[in-house]
């Protein structure tokens, strides 16, 4: 069984009149230990996409299926159930500015009634984990963009997931970051046996991690399987003329088609 099974999904974005495809007939799998990558252009449906497989985005229609587990049958109770088993880190790293490292990790702990000590303890492991000991009594706007990172991927760990969603998590990163973040998602790979699904635009972030990619193309899937198989554009010139070509697209649309682009990654 796969761990994550999406079929025919579709999803569309409807104003008034104005209807924009973001996502159409999306079809894969992803198995558990993966460290599976969706690349594609700014507006290919990639942000869409990972935050339908939590079900933070509903689908129009298809199906998400999480070990063996439709999310649209799921109920409230047993979505927010579910959806413990699937953290999510993000591009601007979402840590609660007013609380310090060592409380925002314990946060998501404490939502879930873990006691004090015990939350505490665990959370002094998991940031030994990202390598900022010395970092627990500091705050969000004390930290480098890279060590703000390692906070949220250690907050995302607290409640021991199975899956690891992670949207853009490098991209506002420099080159030397990115690399030391990439390194720490795959020894979390490795080590607890997490399955990650990342989600970018650049092919290097792919490469250095990912045993399996899909490629989006305005929201449809272009390709798939494994990374060795999948025939990636090496042309940094391919990705820029493309990003052109959309971007001048986007201008013949209306406001509400812009803020849909824009948003669907």
């Amino acid at each position: 069984m796969h761990e994550i099974e999406i079929k025919s999904l579709c999803k569309s974005f409807v104003d008034k009149d104005t209807k924009v495809d973001a996502l159409r007939d999306i079809n894969l799998t992803v198995d558990k230990g993966d460290i599976f990558g969706i690349i594609g252009m700014s507006g290919a449906g990639k942000s869409t996409l990972i935050r339908c497989l939590n079900y933070l985005e509903k689908p129009t229609s298809g199906q998400v299926i999480v070990e063996g587990k439709e999310l649209g049958q799921l109920n409230e109770k047993e979505l927010r159930e579910k959806r413990q088993d699937i953290a999510m880190i993000f591009q601007h790293f979402n840590l609660l500015q007013q609380k310090n490292v060592i409380d925002n990790i314990i946060f998501p702990l404490s939502l879930q009634g873990v006691k004090k000590k015990e939350a505490r303890a665990k959370a002094f492991e998991l940031l030994s984990k990202v390598g900022l000991e010395d970092k627990a009594n500091s705050y969000p706007s004390q930290l480098s963009g890279g060590q703000q990172q390692r906070v949220a991927i250690a907050r995302a760990l607290a409640a021991d997931p199975k899956i690891l969603l992670c949207d853009e998590a490098t991209s506002a990163l420099d080159p030397q970051t990115t690399a030391s973040i990439l390194s720490l998602l795959k020894e979390i790979n490795q080590e607890y046996g997490i399955t990650i699904v990342l989600i970018t635009h650049q092919m290097s972030v792919v490469k250095a991690i990912c045993n399996k990619v899909a490629v989006l193309e305005e929201g449809q899937l272009v390709e798939s399987g494994r990374l060795e198989e999948v025939n990636l554009p090496e042309d940094k010139f391919f990705w820029l003329n493309k990003e052109n070509e959309l971007k001048n697209k986007e201008f013949s649309k209306n406001n509400f088609g812009k803020e849909v682009r824009n948003y669907v990654g």
